[in-house]
């Protein structure tokens, strides 16, 4: 069984693309003389990214977020045969860009990002971005859990074992010691092959587990990563200071956690209040009973910034719903372009 690994060893392997391929990848490639877009494919953003590259976009941009020239569009879905076509857009004022993603969500998915440039609206890439994605839900909740999360958190308990599962493993292992996870997800065989997965991946003790309330009962940090509609999480699991990120449920009918955890944690956090108005449906929820305020929920940027108060104590039960925007996708899309040219990775567009 793989032992618990060091907090360097866990930064240097989370990730679904490592540093170590994109470092050989610089010295057997020129420096891009390209300066027109790029159209960059799935294994381009693998060999140039890792989820810790991801996550300092994210912090970057977090921290930057306050001006009138950065914006995000919530998402937006039309129903198209037996998916949908789900459109969001944002512009970040600091870093000059701006950019949609689009993808169908049905058959595993198409997804593209495209960047601009907010100097003189040229196009910067055209990106596939399957695992930009996964990479960047990840970050988010390696975001929150760094804010967040007891700074001595070293079990991890996953509700959920589908494609966007490793990176959010890897994201919190990233940010923080994790010896060991547990992992729970409906059927036996999916449960032990992601636990083989973590192991084999990340270098980290994981054990399936025979029920989620087994995979919680004693984790220090938790997340959700399903598209549940109705809670695959109860408050009268969680141990005291325990961190949940709620990862998986992006839509107004979905809710992976149930009213009494949301009303138990001290931090409600998202990553945009405008958006999560329109899917968070375990905060909507309770809105609309009359049991919570809009108030009562912050932005991860503003406790990155420190204009809301994060974990005010061990005991606290911290909560991140996260819903997973286009502000995230083109930060962690610039970062990707910047590499891609310094690698000489990824294909001119005419």
């Amino acid at each position: 069984m793989a032992k618990a690994r060091t907090k360097s060893q866990a930064k240097s392997k989370a990730a679904t693309g490592s540093k170590t391929r994109a470092a050989a990848t610089n010295k057997s490639r020129p420096v891009s003389t390209n300066k027109g877009p790029l159209y960059l494919g799935e294994h381009d953003v693998q060999q140039l990214v890792s989820v810790t590259d991801a996550i300092a976009a994210l912090e970057l941009l977090f921290a930057a977020w306050p001006d009138a020239a950065t914006v995000n569009l919530p998402r937006q879905r039309a129903r198209i045969g037996k998916g949908s076509f789900n459109l969001m857009g944002a512009a970040w004022g600091a870093a000059e860009i701006f950019g949609l993603k689009a993808y169908y969500g049905a058959g595993g998915g198409r997804f593209h990002v495209v960047l601009y440039s907010s100097r003189d609206g040229s196009l910067k890439a055209m990106i596939e971005a399957d695992h930009l994605g996964r990479m960047r839900t990840g970050a988010a909740s390696g975001v929150a859990t760094r804010l967040l999360a007891n700074p001595e958190a070293r079990t991890l308990g996953v509700i959920g074992a589908g494609r966007q599962a490793l990176t959010q493993v890897a994201a919190v292992c990233a940010v923080r010691q994790i010896e060991t996870v547990r992992v729970f997800a409906r059927t036996a065989a999916h449960r032990e092959t992601f636990a083989k997965q973590i192991e084999r991946t990340l270098r980290v003790a994981a054990r399936p587990a025979t029920s989620a309330e087994a995979a919680i009962g004693d984790a220090d940090v938790v997340v959700t990563i399903t598209k549940s509609a109705e809670p695959v999480l109860r408050a009268n699991w969680l141990k005291s200071g325990v961190h949940v990120n709620a990862a998986g449920a992006n839509a107004a009918e979905r809710r992976e956690v149930d009213a009494e955890t949301v009303l138990r944690a001290t931090v409600r956090a998202t990553d945009h209040l405008a958006q999560a108005r329109i899917e968070a449906g375990e905060y909507r929820d309770l809105v609309a009973a009359g049991r919570l305020k809009w108030q009562d929920v912050v932005e991860l940027g503003d406790i990155l910034t420190e204009k809301a108060p994060g974990r005010r104590g061990p005991a606290d039960i911290t909560l991140f719903k996260s819903l997973g925007i286009a502000l995230e996708d083109i930060a962690f899309a610039d970062l990707i372009v910047r590499r891609a040219h310094e690698q000489g990775v990824g294909r001119p567009m005419p």
